[in-house]
C-alpha cells in the first residue's frame, strides 16, 4: 500500500483512538477521580481530545502546499479559545490566583523570564547541533509553516503571543493544579508536559521531544517562581525569537543535516 492510500486509513485510525482516549480519560477523572463535571469534560480535551487532532492533521497535509495565513488564524481562534475556556473554569473558585496569574516584584519577574527564554532558546539550539551531527531530519512542515512575507510576520506575532497566553493557560495555569492532587506535582508537570509536545508533532518527533522539553522547563518555571506570569512571557518571545527573528536559522541546515529542500511558491516579500 503506497502511502498516500495509506493516509486515510492512519487518519482513521488516530482519530479513533482519540475518541476512545477522550471517553476513557472522562470517564476515569469523572468517576474515579472524582472531578466536577466541567473539569472532567476540559481536562479530556486537553489531554486526549486536542493532541489526537494534532496528530490526526499530520498526515492530511503532508507533502501539500499550506496556506499559511489561514493556518495561523485558524490556530489563533483555537488558542485564545482553548485558553478562554481554561480561564474561566480554572478560576471560577480561587479566581486567576488558583491558576498562577499573580504578581511578581520587578526584578524577580525579569529574572524568571530572562531564565526561561534562555533555557528555551539553548533547548533549540541544543537540538539544531544534534540533528546537524547525527542527519536526523527536521519535519518539512516546519520549514514550511514559517512566516516568509511582511503580512505573514505580522499575523505570526499575535499568533506566538495567542500561543504563550493560550497554551501557558492551558496546560500550565490549568492542567497543572487541577491534575496534582491526583498525580502529585511531579506527576502532573510530567504529563502535561507529554501532551504539550505532542501538541507539536507537526515538527516531527525531533519537534515533539524538543517542545517537550521546552514545555518542561516552562512548568518548571511556573512551578518554582510560584507565577505563570514568567512562563507566558518567555514562551511568547520564544515563539517570537524562533519564527520571525531567526527563523531557519534555527533548523538544522538545509542539505547538510538533512532537512530537505522545499521549494515554496510564497516566498515573494509582501
Amino acid at each position: 500500500m503506497s502511502p498516500s492510500h495509506s493516509r486515510p486509513l492512519v487518519v482513521r485510525l488516530v482519530t479513533w483512538g482519540g475518541v476512545v482516549s477522550f471517553w476513557v480519560v472522562l470517564l476515569v477523572l469523572r468517576f474515579v477521580a472524582g472531578l466536577e463535571v466541567i473539569d472532567a469534560i476540559l481536562l479530556s480535551v486537553l489531554l486526549a481530545a486536542v493532541p489526537t487532532l494534532s496528530l490526526a492533521q499530520v498526515p492530511l497535509i503532508e507533502g501539500s502546499t499550506i496556506e499559511r495565513l489561514p493556518a495561523y488564524w485558524g490556530s489563533i481562534i483555537t488558542l485564545w479559545l482553548l485558553g478562554s475556556a481554561c480561564w474561566f473554569v480554572g478560576g471560577r473558585e480561587g479566581g486567576p490566583a488558583a491558576m498562577g496569574l499573580v504578581g511578581l516584584p520587578v526584578g524577580s519577574l525579569l529574572a524568571w523570564t530572562v531564565a526561561l527564554l534562555a533555557a528555551g532558546m539553548l533547548t533549540i539550539l541544543v537540538f539544531q547541533r544534534l540533528a546537524a551531527w547525527t542527519g536526523i531530519q527536521e519535519s518539512p512542515l516546519l520549514r514550511q509553516l514559517l512566516p516568509k512575507t511582511r503580512d505573514e510576520r505580522r499575523v505570526f506575532a499575535l499568533l506566538s503571543v495567542a500561543a504563550g497566553t493560550g497554551e501557558e493557560l492551558a496546560y500550565r495555569g490549568y492542567a497543572i493544579p487541577v491534575l496534582t492532587p491526583l498525580l502529585g506535582i511531579p506527576g502532573a508537570a510530567v504529563l502535561t508536559t507529554v501532551v504539550f509536545g505532542l501538541l507539536h508533532s507537526y515538527q516531527g518527533w525531533l519537534g515533539i521531544v524538543r517542545t517537550a522539553i521546552m514545555g518542561g522547563i516552562l512548568a518548571w518555571g511556573f512551578l518554582a517562581s510560584g507565577s505563570l506570569l514568567p512562563s507566558m512571557i518567555a514562551h511568547t518571545l520564544i515563539d517570537l525569537l524562533a519564527g520571525i527573528v531567526l527563523g531557519e536559522r534555527l533548523l538544522s541546515p538545509a542539505g547538510v543535516a538533512g532537512v530537505e529542500q522545499y521549494e515554496d511558491p510564497m516566498t515573494q516579500e509582501g
